[in-house]
């Protein structure tokens, strides 16, 4: 059999679509982009990888269907074994679905996730965020688990005197504050007891990205009363081991001004850098 012939098989075995054409391997990952392989060696084998995009059609449709000459195609690797590239097959769709969950959360194209805004966050894994509630994110972290792309939702609480005491230790900085430092400022804050832990709700992992699209507006109306609850647990936290919170006011007034973010120990210690 030949080097396509084997990778057609594999490709079926795994439930994939493929097809020959003019000494190439085409298999469709996406309504608009395919792969190619094109083998360069059939004895070794070897084979080079392309990715193509088809443009649209005059009716505004693009799909495998059009004519392999339309696409674009650009190299991305080689293979040297029909593993391989089934291998390699599973990770350009496992990409490409990725990229349209986080498409599909960030534009909400169907306005179906109500007060929910997903911004991309910087970093690995691949995470988007929306504030949500009053005083909680909503964090959906996708990855690649066992070659199958996977989205894990979390919904993080956070101390209502949060913010507040942020901004106050916040007013007046020169310039961006990193992440790092606001680390540092919350952590001094739980230290003092300032505030409470940040409380988390999982809901679920998906494997089924349409699945998760589908429970995202029942998420986006409950997440209010999911906030509500996990305060409720926050005040719970302070039956079972005590709020420092309950003393003077003044007090508290005294233990935010003794965190300085420029080091100046004349006004307290500043966070550890």
């Amino acid at each position: 059999m030949s080097f396509y012939e084997d990778l057609a098989a594999a490709l079926d075995a795994e439930g994939i679509e493929s097809r020959v054409n003019d000494e190439t391997l085409f298999v469709p990952i996406s309504s608009g982009v395919e792969i190619q392989f094109d083998v360069t060696n059939e004895l070794l084998p070897a084979a080079n990888i392309y990715i193509a995009a088809a443009p649209e059609s005059c009716d505004g449709g693009t799909g495998p269907d059009a004519d392999e000459e339309e696409f674009e195609a650009v190299l991305v690797s080689a293979v040297f074994s029909v593993d391989a590239a089934v291998d390699a097959v599973l990770d350009h769709m496992a990409t490409d679905a990725i990229v349209d969950l986080v498409d599909e959360l960030v534009t909400d194209p169907d306005g179906r996730f109500g007060d929910l805004q997903f911004t991309a966050v910087e970093g690995e894994p691949i995470t988007v965020r929306s504030p949500a509630a009053e005083n909680s994110e909503l964090d959906i972290v996708i990855d690649i688990v066992d070659g199958e792309p996977t989205a894990t939702v979390t919904l993080t609480t956070f101390d209502p005197d949060l913010e507040t005491l942020l901004d106050d230790q916040l007013d007046g900085t020169d310039g961006p504050v990193d992440d790092e430092t606001v680390a540092e400022l919350i952590g001094c804050f739980l230290a003092e007891g300032l505030i409470l832990p940040e409380q988390t709700m999982g809901l679920g992992t998906y494997t089924d990205f349409g699945r998760l699209l589908t429970v995202m507006p029942f998420i986006a109306e409950h997440v209010a009363d999911w906030e509500e609850e996990l305060t409720s647990t926050a005040d719970d936290y302070d039956v079972l081991f005590g709020d420092s919170r309950d003393g003077d006011a003044e007090d508290d007034d005294d233990d935010i001004e003794d965190f300085d973010l420029d080091g100046d120990d004349e006004d307290g210690p500043a966070p550890q850098r």
